[in-house]
């Protein structure tokens, strides 16, 4: 959290005024009470102060924490330098190997080219987003636990699930440091210290078994009990990996838990800006960021026209960009556009019972089950989940998208070790496009082999590198993003402890 938006958000507690669904936090909250992103969500309206201990405004309060993890998550559709576009999907995919730059902002061209730079304005804001979904859905959830009878309500386990999953975008996409500060209602700020990434991860974990102990509180027949089990279960199962864990989260998120039939998903809408698909919006509608092709040589090849593959669907159709026609925002780089998303409405997964399949096919993988690993990968692919959106056309826009993919062939037993990893990662790589995973399966293939569950790989076989095709560049060596520069404000941050994968 940024020490100026903390400064405002404590004069905010302070003064007492009148509180957006936006989700500006309530009140200072940082203690966790006891106790489905579902469709019902009223929409976000203003609640005057004397109404915010109301169980009434719970509706609303709810929608807006949900707004707030949404910027943090999915982005918005604000345009250019005036206001946010991406989130975590477009920002770590960026440092990865799924998105190029297609514009000409000197620090998302640098991000590409892997050099990072802790000045700079877009990455700040990307940080602090997640940083006040943080507060927002905590606060959310303490709210629920003061308001709600936590035996009739799904909204607390909800509520931490979602600030669970900013700790581990923190944890994922950024390096180890950072710090989790908060407004006290008196306006001080208490600074917090630095996290490593164990820590970050063992904080992400406590908030999920939170949110598990809330939702199984409530009554067997309470709507949206098992949604709330489920989410909070595969995010769990996520940190479990990140750890190394992979036998617990194998067991957490086995098929008796988590049916692969599961989603739970961010939705977005046009009522405003806020609201709309920030990956439909930076990538097709404002061009800044484009689907990428073995980028350094050594990324996935997302646009080989002979793998093409119905998870990734992707055109360069023209569009009605006047003379920008098939480049990007900088008006030279050919401009590719993602078609999973196909509007600023498109609904965007956080947790699915699909990657709980390859989670449960990574363990089995890893026990020396191939048997068993490649059930479970065709498995997904003679039957691809319904909640999966895809195009299929690569040289025109279909009119109307298909929402299903047709079944596709098995993949041949690997032949070696080597080789089962590369078909894991490259089935994990293309299942979770678009949704803020790939970063992090780069980073755990080069992390040191036993290290939170590391694969060893070379950086330079697995991140691009060489020449960059921009601005003569040459791909630098981050494999995260840095701690904001104004974060050293906080008398107890030093930049990065480490930038190690």
């Amino acid at each position: 959290m940024t020490i100026q938006m903390l400064k405002i958000m404590a004069r905010a507690l302070r003064q007492g005024g009148r509180v957006l669904a936006a989700g500006v936090v309530l009140t200072a909250l940082w203690t966790l009470a006891a106790a489905c992103h579902l469709t019902d969500v009223a929409n976000p309206d203003i609640v005057p102060p004397g109404g915010l201990n109301d169980p009434a405004a719970l509706p609303t309060i709810r929608s807006g924490a949900i707004g707030d993890f949404g910027i943090a998550y999915t982005g918005s559709g604000a345009s250019g330098s005036g206001g946010t576009v991406e989130g975590q999907v477009l920002a770590s995919g960026l440092l990865g190997d799924e998105w190029i730059n297609t514009e000409t902002f000197p620090d998302r061209v640098q991000a590409d080219a892997r050099q990072t730079d802790p000045a700079s304005g877009t990455f700040t804001t990307i940080f602090r987003n997640v940083a006040r979904s943080d507060l927002s859905a905590l606060g959310a959830a303490r709210k629920f636990g003061q308001l709600s009878d936590t035996i009739r309500n799904t909204g607390m386990s909800e509520m931490l699930s979602l600030a669970a999953y900013t700790r581990l975008f923190f944890a994922e996409n950024y390096c180890s440091g950072v710090p989790i500060s908060y407004p006290n209602p008196d306006g001080t700020i208490v600074y917090g210290a630095q996290n490593t990434t164990a820590q970050m991860l063992d904080s992400a974990l406590l908030v999920f078994n939170h949110a598990l102990t809330a939702a199984r509180q409530l009554n067997d027949s309470t709507a949206g009990k098992s949604t709330v089990v489920r989410l909070a279960l595969v995010g769990k199962a996520r940190t479990l990996l990140d750890m190394g864990r992979i036998v617990d989260a194998d067991t957490v998120v086995s098929a008796a838990n988590v049916p692969t039939s599961f989603a739970y998903t961010i939705l977005h809408d046009l009522n405003t800006t806020r609201q709309q698909n920030g990956v439909y919006n930076g990538i097709r509608k404002f061009k800044r960021y484009g689907v990428a092709d073995r980028e350094g040589g050594v990324g996935i090849p997302w646009r080989d026209t002979t793998q093409l593959d119905p998870r990734t669907p992707y055109t360069r159709t023209a569009t009605s960009r006047g003379a920008r026609t098939n480049v990007g925002f900088d008006n030279v780089t050919p401009q590719y556009d993602q078609l999973r998303y196909t509007d600023e409405k498109a609904s965007i997964t956080l947790a699915t019972g699909l990657e709980a399949r390859l989670i449960n096919a990574e363990a089995a993988l890893l026990r020396g089950d191939t048997t068993g690993y490649l059930g479970l990968v065709n498995g997904l692919r003679g039957a691809p989940p319904t909640y999966i959106l895809a195009g299929v056309q690569w040289t025109t826009a279909p009119t109307t998208p298909p929402t299903t993919i047709a079944p596709m062939a098995p993949l041949a037993a690997p032949t070696s070790g080597t080789a089962a990893v590369n078909q894991l990662f490259n089935e994990r790589a293309r299942w979770l496009w678009s949704t803020g995973h790939r970063l992090n399966d780069m980073r755990r293939l080069v992390r040191a082999t036993g290290v939170r569950g590391g694969y060893g790989r070379a950086e330079n076989s697995v991140f691009p590198n060489g020449p960059y095709f921009k601005n003569g560049l040459i791909y630098g060596s981050d494999v995260n993003f840095p701690i904001p520069l104004d974060e050293q404000n906080n008398p107890g941050v030093q930049g990065c402890l480490d930038r190690l994968p």
